[in-house]
C-alpha cells in the first residue's frame, strides 16, 4: 500500500501481525510509523506498549523476547527495528519463519529502505502483513493529499491554490504538510486557503513575478516582461540574484528542448527536465515562440547575462536584464 493511501485510511483497516515501511521519504516513514502506532494501540497509548530497535545493532533474539512479552498496559505491544536492512538480510530465514507463525499480541515493524519484490520475504509480508511503500509520491497524488491535508487542519484548499503550492515546494511531503498547517493558521476562520494566500505565506511572491517575467519574455511580451522586471528591481531585488533565478527555469526550457530534438515525446522530455505535468502545455508554447536555434542558445545567453552583471559591461544591471529577455522576447528566425 502507498503511504498516502495508508495514512489516509489506516484507521478501517485491520490489525496486521507485521509491517514494513519501505521507501526513502523521511517524512512518510516517520509519519507511518506513528500510524501503525495508533493503529495497534489506540490515540493514546502507553509508550511502554512500543519498543524501538536499531537495526544496525539489534540482536534476532531480543526482537523476539519483546514480541513474545505479554504487554501489560494494553492488549498489544509494537516492535519497530529502524533502519532495519542490515537486520532483515543478517536474520531473513528467521523473519521467514516468524511470519508464518507470529505472536499473537507482538506485532513487528520493521523500516528500510530497500524491499525487493523477489524474495520470500516480500510474499509472505504481501499475504498476512502490510507493506507501506513510502517512494516519493506523483504530482498526480499530492494535489488530493494536499486538499485532505488542509481538511485535518479544519481548512478548504483550493485546486489553483494547491498547484502553486506543489510547483513551489516540489514533491516534498513533509515541506508540504508543514506548509498546509501554516496556511491553514494564516487564513483561520476564513477556512479558504486561496492562491494569494499561498504566494504571500509561502515566500512566493518574488518567484511567482519572476514566472511571469519568464513566460511573458518566452512567449514574445516583451514590455509585459519588461515591466515585472522593474517590480522587482523596484522591490529591491538584486540583479545578480534575479538572473540566477531566471536560469533556474530557463535551463529546463533548455533541457526540454535538446530532448526534444533527440526525438523524445514532449511529456518525456518535460518531466526528465523536471517540469511539472500542468506545465507541458505552457513550455510547448515557449518552444513554439523561441524556436529550436534559439532554445540551443540559451545557456550561451545567460552566461553572457551573468558576465556582465559581474563586470564585463558598464551597462546598469537593469538593463542588462531587459536586454536578456528583449532577446527572449524577439519573434523567432528559424
Amino acid at each position: 500500500m502507498r503511504a498516502l493511501d495508508w495514512l489516509r485510511d489506516w484507521s478501517s483497516q485491520p490489525v496486521k501481525p507485521v509491517y514494513v515501511i519501505h521507501g526513502e521519504d523521511v517524512y512518510l516513514r516517520r509519519e507511518s510509523a506513528g500510524a501503525i502506532r495508533r493503529a495497534v494501540l489506540g490515540e493514546d497509548a502507553d509508550e511502554l506498549a512500543m519498543r524501538r530497535f536499531e537495526g544496525g545493532g539489534a540482536s534476532l533474539a531480543d526482537v523476539m523476547d519483546e514480541l513474545r512479552t505479554l504487554p501489560f498496559f494494553s492488549k498489544r505491544r509494537v516492535v519497530l527495528v529502524e533502519d532495519a536492512d542490515t537486520f532483515v538480510t543478517r536474520t531473513r530465514k528467521d523473519l521467514e519463519g516468524y511470519i508464518e507463525a507470529p505472536s499473537g499480541t507482538g506485532v513487528l515493524a520493521l523500516m528500510v529502505k530497500a524491499w525487493p519484490s523477489n524474495t520470500k520475504l516480500y510474499k509472505l509480508v504481501a499475504a498476512s502483513g502490510m507493506p507501506i511503500d513510502c517512494a516519493s509520491p506523483g504530482e498526480k497524488d499530492l494535489i488530493p493529499w494536499l486538499t485532505k491535508e488542509a481538511t485535518r487542519h479544519e481548512a478548504a484548499l483550493e485546486p489553483d491554490a494547491a498547484r502553486l503550492l506543489l510547483e513551489l515546494v516540489g514533491a516534498e511531503v513533509g515541506i508540504l504538510a508543514a506548509e498546509v498547517e501554516k496556511l491553514a493558521v494564516y487564513v483561520g476562520t476564513a477556512g479558504k486557503i486561496r492562491r494569494a494566500d499561498v504566494t504571500k505565506m509561502v515566500e512566493a511572491g518574488r518567484i511567482e513575478t519572476i514566472w511571469k517575467v519568464i513566460d511573458a519574455a518566452t512567449t514574445g511580451q516583451a514590455a509585459a516582461a519588461v515591466t515585472d522586471l522593474d517590480d522587482l528591481v523596484a522591490a529591491g531585488e538584486h540583479p545578480i540574484k534575479i538572473n540566477a533565478a531566471l536560469a533556474s527555469s530557463l535551463i529546463r526550457v533548455h533541457h526540454a528542448g535538446r530532448l526534444r530534438a533527440a526525438r523524445l515525446p514532449l511529456d518525456e522530455a518535460c518531466k526528465i527536465a523536471g517540469i511539472h505535468g500542468f506545465a507541458v502545455e505552457k513550455l510547448k508554447k515557449q518552444h513554439a515562440h523561441l524556436g529550436p536555434g534559439r532554445v540551443d542558445r540559451i545557456p550561451e545567453m545567460l552566461l553572457k547575462a551573468d558576465l556582465d552583471l559581474k563586470g564585463d559591461s558598464k551597462l546598469d544591471p537593469r538593463v542588462i536584464l531587459e536586454e536578456l529577455l528583449i532577446r527572449l522576447a524577439l519573434p523567432r528566425t528559424d
